[in-house]
């Protein structure tokens, strides 16, 4: 029963982390121009995540941060961690993970550290990580872009 349950449990995080890793595949193979994401235009997507929020990111991705262990490894494991700019403590695997800059730990992660990384996509475990989180990121994200914009 418990080996079910993990099994179980495994199939559900990998169902939550590769449509993500899939959106970070697809936006970094365009070869298009970066553009602010108050903007749409041909060099953003518009996408629904697994929470069913609207999102526009950049077509191509230069900087992303993982907060959890799985996204790390399959950010390498589709040749993205070039990109990876921020991951947590527990992100150890593939070796190169070891030596990205830290954002704190899984559940906990500083979001601080997280905007000074300046990522344009923060790649969030469902499994891991909490609603307030991701709110409380994009509260201080668009804080962030009031403040530069008002300083332009």
């Amino acid at each position: 029963m418990l080996l079910r349950y993990l099994s179980q449990f495994k199939i559900r995080r990998l169902a939550t982390a590769l449509p993500l890793c899939a959106i970070l595949v697809v936006c970094s193979c365009s070869r298009t121009t970066l553009s602010p994401l108050s903007e749409t235009t041909a060099a953003t997507r518009k996408l629904v995540d697994d929470a069913g929020r609207r999102l526009i990111i950049p077509a191509k991705i230069e900087r992303f941060v993982s907060l959890a262990p799985n996204l790390t490894e399959i950010a390498y494991a589709v040749g993205a961690g070039d990109r990876l700019v921020g991951n947590t403590t527990f992100c150890n695997y593939p070796a190169a993970a070891k030596n990205v800059a830290k954002v704190g730990d899984t559940l906990q992660p500083s979001i601080e550290r997280i905007l000074a990384l300046r990522p344009q996509l923060v790649l969030v475990s469902t499994a891991s990580q909490l609603e307030a989180f991701t709110k409380q990121l994009n509260e201080a994200s668009d804080r962030r872009l009031r403040y530069r914009s008002a300083r332009s």
